[in-house]
């Protein structure tokens, strides 16, 4: 009895130690984690194949898992190679994404009505409206959580849009995009009947003075609406609310039916999100809206982050040239590849050929370098702000171009281009610069030197060139960063014999066109009759200035050229702050 009573015991601890094992809360397994929200993303692309690898290089790049993204794609009316740009990627991301939608359709070319490929006739603008209403049904029917409508010249290049934007928790939302000009994609306030309004609130948004989540009239372009909200689901592009009066218009149909159902719009600028193009006017081509959006990728390079090409999509090498040109010459320091890099890449994508010159290393001049080279300073040079003589930086910047000039007399160049390593460049360039020559040659002008940036000394008025457009006789001006340069003209250089009288080279080139206002120096050079004149507006401005967060300057932050104990930079000098802007620098002023 006492055995069989000592065996119930056992059992019954045995019992209790395993319901222990199963039931105890330290062995509880943890919930899994909620998985991301479903996204759609709705690719809409006519004639885009210059900005599609950059596009779709970013949406690749998106931080978010791409098993929760489907893709519903659309392309029409194409006269370029954009569906097979978009087919190559959409197959070979098919297996990444959850699901992909494709509708192609290149037949016809052209809409009824339409005088070129940036016309906008109400037949077009109806079709990109059901277009988007059915993007906005398949996401609907397929339960998604959010819809991301991006234009395919909008570039996100910041990888934690969509986890931003969603964690808003708005209805409507479209993260602030940086253009070329004053353009973006929110209006901040609209007219009764329907058209864009100024407002003083705009450019202080646009310009992130102030920052936030903003509600606002209009926002376009790209914008991520959240499915879940109970708001969002009688919104519609196509057909247009019943009581519809304003102008036929994609973006203005869909604020309407935002403010008919009483869903507030948001634009948000607390980070930098991407990028998009300015719209091409209806006269212009698809090559000028290729022409504009390098120049968007150029400024990226500049202010960044840059944009990255698809990882996917086969990449054509590009056919440069010399835009008529013997030679154009890009002068860095080995030490600067970030600097080298960004500017050959600039010259690549606006397919321009250049010849990297390694400029003159100042710092590594010793003075018995200086003097072996024979140079010398010019008598009684100071810096006209600081008080300071040449810094070793400046003697390396003189020599540079000096040994261009040299090669240019040497293999008998009839011009050539120079640029340095720290330009930005304005829109439509290579073109600018090319018709710029072309009538310069047209009325035969005897010129010497033709800066493409500088900064203007004196803020007078300059001679304009008769017959030839945005060209002027060149005033006093400072700094080099771009020029052409005939043979005549860099031989009249090399005949100064410069080196033995040296002061920084952008006063040399005004005493050898007689526009320095030193007379002392001037007495040095007696042969001043150097042909100079300018691009106006200006070609080429600084990447940076003086005081900019990325500001560096090798001409300023040295030593004195004969003494390396003697520190400079570039806070007793004014040579380097910004100077007046110019009238014209800007292609575009409007906001719309």
């Amino acid at each position: 009895m006492a055995t069989t009573m000592l065996l119930a015991v056992v059992l019954l601890v045995s019992v209790f130690a395993t319901s222990e094992c199963y039931f105890s809360e330290e062995n509880f397994t943890e919930e899994s984690k909620m998985q991301p929200p479903t996204v759609v993303i709705a690719i809409i692309a006519r004639n885009a194949a210059h900005s599609l690898p950059y596009y779709l290089g970013a949406l690749e790049r998106l931080n978010y898992p791409k098993d929760r993204i489907s893709i519903w794609a659309a392309t029409d009316h194409n006269s370029d190679n954009t569906t097979a740009v978009l087919r190559e990627w959409l197959t070979t991301m098919q297996k990444f994404y959850h699901y992909i939608e494709w509708r192609p359709k290149d037949k016809p070319i052209a809409y009824p009505g339409e005088l070129g490929p940036k016309h906008w006739p109400n037949g077009r603008y109806e079709y990109l409206m059901k277009l988007k209403q059915a993007a906005l049904n398949f996401a609907k029917k397929r339960w998604a959580d959010y819809i991301l409508y991006a234009d395919t010249d909008n570039i996100l290049s910041n990888p934690e849009t969509l986890n931003l934007l969603m964690a808003e928790n708005k209805s409507v939302i479209a993260p602030m995009l940086d253009s070329q000009s004053a353009y973006s994609n929110f209006w901040c306030g609209i007219t009764p009947q329907g058209y864009y309004r100024r407002t003083a609130e705009y450019f202080p948004t646009k310009h992130r003075h102030r920052q936030g989540c903003f509600p606002v009239p209009m926002v376009h372009s790209t914008l991520l609406l959240d499915l879940r909200k109970e708001g969002t689901r009688r919104l519609a592009f196509h057909p247009p609310h019943q009581d519809y009066s304003w102008p036929f218009d994609d973006i203005i149909v869909f604020a309407f039916s935002c403010r008919a159902f009483e869903v507030q719009m948001y634009i948000c600028n607390k980070e930098r999100y991407g990028y998009l193009n300015v719209p091409a006017k209806p006269h212009q081509t698809v090559e000028d809206d290729r022409i504009n959006f390098v120049h968007l990728y150029l400024e990226a390079l500049v202010d960044g982050p840059p944009m990255y090409y698809s990882s996917y999509i086969h990449q054509e090498l590009k056919q440069t040239d010399l835009m008529g040109f013997d030679e154009v010459y890009l002068i860095n320091l080995r030490r600067r590849p970030d600097r080298r890099d960004r500017m050959l890449w600039s010259l690549y994508e606006m397919e321009i050929n250049a010849k990297v010159v390694d400029a003159v290393d100042g710092g590594a001049l010793n003075s018995s370098d200086i003097k072996v080279l024979g140079v010398d300073l010019l008598p009684g040079y100071y810096d006209p702000f600081s008080g300071r003589t040449l810094t070793k930086g400046e003697v390396g910047c003189f020599l540079s171009h000096y040994y261009i000039w040299k090669e240019m007399v040497d293999l008998q160049l009839d011009k050539a281009v120079v640029f340095e390593d720290d330009v930005r460049f304005q829109g439509n360039f290579k073109r600018r610069l090319v018709r710029l020559m072309e009538e310069v040659e047209r009325v035969e002008l005897d010129w010497d030197l033709i800066y493409l940036g500088r900064k203007q000394v004196k803020p007078e008025e300059e001679e304009a060139v008769p017959n030839v457009r945005n060209l002027v006789v060149a005033g006093y001006s400072y700094w080099t960063l771009s020029y052409a340069i005939s043979l005549q003209g860099a031989q009249k250089l090399l005949n100064a014999e410069p080196l033995a009288k040296m002061l920084p080279v952008d006063e040399f080139l005004p005493i050898m066109y007689d526009k320095h206002p030193n007379e002392a120096y001037k007495s040095h050079f007696p042969n001043r009759n150097l042909q100079a004149y300018s691009t106006r507006p200006l070609l080429v401005q600084p990447a940076q200035y003086a005081g900019d967060p990325d500001w560096v300057s090798d001409t300023e932050t040295s030593t004195l050229w004969d003494d390396d104990s003697v520190r400079t930079d570039w806070r007793g000098s004014h040579k380097t702050l910004k100077g007046a802007a110019q009238a014209g620098m800007h292609s575009y002023r409007d906001e719309l």
